[in-house]
């Protein structure tokens, strides 16, 4: 220190040294040490203003862009009724409250359902937390004083929480009674949604679902493995009708890459034909991967693409004439007469049925054993056609498992719960999923390789839970700023000299896991694969939930809670070990911080992100730009339709069901479970983050996710049997800190409870999960009933299990069904007939739409329609599909496709009543009361006697005459109704006999 006149004056070190450390150290804490209220008030102020920012925005585009916020409308192929009204600005936040559970079964999915009813069971538990933090938090806050006893700045949080009070002291007993009230109110609701769930459940069962007249069959012996043999058994246990359809599953690896290719080949031809007939242009493309010589593309697709047609209809042609012939030479059939020998030596025909039953009756074997004496030839049989077709490259061999259908839901249901064999693994029955997700790479894998794979699949996620262990405690341990510091010396300087480095580093922890918790439902979903399921992986899997929510609870929330307990502790327990268990007790119910943090980052952010579908609506924008750069733009399909794996807007991505309950709700629901008790503030996180969340979810179900694959609520069972099980863990915890505390009356009050909920838990697993997983025999009953009565066939239950290389042996592109000659020229404005098998082929498409309208399935009946079209577009009969067309569109709410559908039937054929009918339809739902009127007149002038026809004409011009009150209509009352009934448009659709 340097004075005046040079004089230098020199510090004593020894003296101010203990002074400067200090001072430091007060610096230090003040920049680094945040309290558990400063690192909420911190995430809070991060992430809450995000959220807000990017929920106005919502509010401010949602009514701008119905396209991409309300595609279920916007879109007929997605159109639903529920989506057709989208409320205010802001009055949807709570219109959507007051749609009912019912609607959202049926036009959102009961997986859809159940996870609404899940996010507002949560509410109702949050609700009873925040009315027990009436009393716990004036219990904690007054009567305990740990935290300032221990030296602790003053902390809003801890101090109302279990933490601050002192060992040993009665005032526990309110946790206990808090705990009481809390998971007594969880088991009441948990029996009342367990009645609502069963009666959905049933309602979803009950439907004309092909998966819910079917059921898959693994493991079928060697003689059961024909069409017909399977037919045959299950015909024999429920009669004749009993059996709508039966496909044994085959190896035909040759057939499905010549499919493969196929499938790849016509965008390619369709886009060649754009450019030629859109741009006038001749396109050229180079064989060989792009280094053969130039070809014109279309004339060369073409020849491909009619080869490949040739090629496969010839190989469809030969397995199913193999399929055949082992039918045939498979042993004595049930209808086969057998000669049995009389007393005077002439031969008497004897039904082989007979002889099974007595040989049923004397042996006590089972029926599929009596009914084939002759396994052991259809083995080798069996064995000698796979060993042929695997050498000689051919397809055709059959897998050991099939497809079955059966006509009614009894005989479905009592079929998926029978034993079928004596042999444990053999004709194992189980619920097929739907038939655009069959896996079928892994259908017919055999019983030994399937336990192989689940054996690797848990020995992967072991390995991985233990390798996951590492990040996730590293991350825990440094949750504070002093742990990141002492982890990470090089950021002290900027922690103690800047605020906002300090509190940007306290919400490091959390964030960083919730990176972890993303990533983690890839590395099981590539772990899932080992299992064999015949259901395409996909992330609402109820295998991948399962594992995910394992995960989430033990790394997420077990291993956090340990690695930072000790973290935060181990200092303490270093300098004085007798007060262990008081530093344990008093830093567990600390943790409710930083796990408010995670929740709230985790579920603030993608809510936000989730309703303003930045990701869908960013890779829309990619494709147009990727499109139009690529030329792939010439047509409204073109511009509109998924391409390179970009999504358009009117083709939605599903719902990650088992991904977002299985890393989000049920850590959600376990922090609630735990904490809510121990630290009442967590509840009001909860509430408000639930409540979000009901409402975000139940917007996106109604206005933007289709059902895609809906597994009936499987996932809402698997969550229950969680949810309980982590109610008894949370007890337990409870009951831990609670003897840490030395609390003994307070803990010794909690084992009653524990006792009880694990009761709760094994009365429930005796037959509740059961009831919901098969539809009651009197309701199966019921329902047969009321099809026969309808007059319900079978024809829509007919190859919808059958192999997709198996289905199409003709397939043409869409913009030129005809498809353009080898040459590449294309008729003058000519149309070409179709032949025989297309115009067959167009009729089966038909007759499968007419099926789909009969069980209300008008996407797919809208698919059936438009793919007759497409094989027959001038043909005899074209002007039927147009019309039947229309009708599905009508159903679906798309008037104006309906109405462009019934004039193009018009002009093929004028004297088609029922277009002039539909055309009617159409212009009446679109307000066109004066086209619609006379639409129904043309139609009357070619069937006067359509009164069905002629009752709504009336109505037509009721409404006219309403809108232009110039004319009153006086007309004289008619009851001239056809003998299909009055035709109602509400009604439109249901009998097949209106195609």
């Amino acid at each position: 220190n340097s004075g005046t006149m040079g004089e230098i004056h020199y510090l004593d070190l020894d003296e101010q040294l203990p002074q400067l450390r200090l001072l430091q150290d007060y610096n230090t804490t003040a920049a680094s040490s945040l309290t558990d209220t400063e690192v909420i008030r911190s995430t809070v102020a991060v992430y809450v203003p995000i959220f807000v920012a990017l929920f106005l925005l919502f509010l401010l585009v949602r009514p701008c862009h119905p396209q991409a916020y309300n595609p279920k409308k916007s879109f007929p192929a997605l159109r639903v009724p529920v989506a057709e009204d989208p409320h205010g600005r802001l009055s949807w936040m709570w219109e959507v409250f007051d749609v009912p559970y019912e609607d959202i079964r049926e036009q959102c999915g009961m997986d859809a359902a159940s996870t609404v009813r899940i996010l507002e069971m949560g509410v109702k538990l949050s609700l009873v937390g925040v009315f027990n933090s009436l009393f716990l938090a004036p219990v904690y806050s007054l009567m305990g004083d740990a935290v300032a006893a221990a030296g602790g700045e003053d902390d809003p949080v801890k101090a109302v929480s279990l933490s601050n009070l002192e060992q040993g002291q009665s005032a526990a007993v309110a946790t206990t009674v808090a705990a009481y009230i809390f998971f007594v109110a969880l088991m009441h609701w948990v029996d009342k949604d367990f009645e609502w769930f069963t009666y959905h459940r049933h309602a979803f069962l009950s439907k004309r679902r092909v998966q819910n007249y079917s059921l898959f069959l693994s493991g079928l012996p060697p003689e059961m493995q024909t069409n017909g043999a399977v037919e045959e058994y299950f015909a024999g246990c429920f009669g004749d009708d009993a059996v709508a359809d039966v496909h044994v599953a085959l190896v035909i690896p040759n057939l499905e890459k010549k499919v493969a290719k196929r499938k790849a080949l016509i965008p390619k031809l369709e886009h060649a034909i754009n450019v030629l007939t859109v741009k006038g242009e001749t396109p050229m493309h180079k064989t060989k991967f792009g280094v053969g010589e130039r070809v014109e593309s279309v004339p060369a697709y073409s020849k491909e693409n009619e080869d490949l047609n040739e090629d496969i209809s010839k190989d469809i042609d030969c397995i199913n004439a193999m399929h055949l012939e082992r039918d045939r030479c498979k042993g004595t059939s049930l209808e086969e007469d057998v000669e049995a020998p009389t007393a005077d030596g002439t031969a008497e025909p004897l039904l082989a049925a007979e002889t099974a039953s007595e040989v049923q009756k004397d042996v006590g074997t089972t029926l599929l054993d009596s009914v084939r004496p002759a396994a052991l030839a259809d083995t080798v049989l069996s064995g000698a056609v796979f060993i042929k077709t695997m050498i000689a490259g051919e397809d055709g061999a059959p897998r050991n498992a099939a497809f079955v259908s059966l006509s009614n839901l009894t005989s479905t249901n009592l079929a998926r719960q029978a034993v079928h064999n004596q042999e444990p693994w053999f004709c194992v029955p189980t619920e097929p999923p739907m038939p655009d997700l069959v896996n079928w790479k892994n259908v017919g894998r055999s019983n030994a390789s399937k336990q192989i794979g689940e054996l690797i699949s848990l020995a992967l996620t072991t390995l991985l839970c233990i390798f996951w262990t590492i990040p996730v405690g590293v991350v825990a341990s440094f949750s504070s700023v002093d742990k990141l510091t002492e982890l990470l010396p090089f950021l002290k300087a900027p922690v103690q000299n800047y605020e906002w480095f300090a509190n940007f580093m306290a919400l490091l922890a959390p964030l960083i896991l919730v990176v972890f918790i993303s990533l983690l439902p890839y590395f099981i979903l590539a772990i899932i694969k080992f299992e064999g399921l015949i259901e395409i992986e996909t992330m609402q899997h109820p295998s991948l939930f399962s594992k995910l929510a394992a995960f989430t609870i033990i790394q997420t929330f077990f291993i956090s809670t340990i690695a930072g307990t000790i973290s935060q502790t181990l200092n303490d327990v270093w300098k004085d070990p007798s007060k262990v268990l008081q530093t344990v007790s008093a830093a567990l119910p600390a943790r409710s911080a930083y796990f408010i943090q995670i929740i709230v980052v985790q579920n603030f952010l993608s809510l936000g992100i989730e309703l303003l579908r930045i990701s869908p609506v960013v890779t829309n924008a990619l494709r147009k730009v990727v499109s139009n750069a690529l030329g792939h733009n010439l047509t409204e399909k073109e511009r509109n339709e998924t391409f390179l794996g970009l999504r358009s807007l009117d083709d939605p991505q599903e719902y990650y069901f088992g991904r977002e309950i299985g890393s989000k709700i049920i850590l959600l629901q376990m922090v609630l479970y735990v904490y809510g008790c121990m630290a009442p503030i967590t509840s009001y996180f909860t509430l408000i983050i639930f409540g979000l969340l009901a409402m975000g979810y139940r917007h996106q179900f109604i206005y933007v996710y289709p059902i895609a694959n809906d597994s009936g609520g499987k996932l809402w069972i698997n969550f229950q049997r969680l949810s309980i099980t982590y109610a008894i863990v949370a007890e337990i915890i409870l009951f831990v800190v609670l003897t840490l505390k030395a609390t003994f009356v307070a803990a010794g009050l909690m084992v009653p409870l524990i006792v009880c909920t694990i009761l709760f838990d094994l009365y429930f697993k005796r037959r509740h999960y059961s009831v919901t997983r098969y539809l009651p025999l009197g309701d199966c009953a019921v329902h047969d009933h009321c099809n026969e009565s309808q007059g319900m066939t079978n024809e829509w239950l007919k190859d919808a299990y059958l192999q997709p290389a198996l289905k199409e042996r003709v397939v043409l592109p869409q913009n030129c069904p005809e498809i353009v000659s080898v040459s590449g020229q294309r008729g003058q404005g000519q149309r070409t007939t179709p032949s025989g098998d297309e115009g067959a082929m167009a009729d089966d498409y038909k007759e499968k739409g007419n099926s789909y309208m009969s069980s209300k399935e008008y996407e797919l009946a809208l698919e059936q329609y438009s793919r007759a079209i497409d094989m027959s577009p001038s043909g005899p009969s074209a002007h039927i599909y147009y019309s039947n067309r229309a009708a599905a569109l009508s159903r679906l709410g798309d008037y104006d496709a309906a109405v462009e559908d019934c004039k193009k039937s018009i002009e093929l054929e004028p004297t088609y009543e029922k277009a002039h009918v539909r055309l009617g339809l159409g212009l009446f739902s679109r307000g066109d009361y004066q086209g619609a009127v006379a639409a129904y007149e043309k139609a009357l002038d070619l069937n006067p006697t359509n009164g069905d026809c002629f009752n709504y004409m009336i109505r037509a011009k009721e409404r006219l005459g309403a809108e232009t009150r110039e004319e009153s209509i006086e007309v004289e009352p008619r009851n001239v109704c056809g003998d299909g009934g009055c035709w109602d448009p509400e009604n439109f659709g249901k009998s097949q006999s209106s195609f």
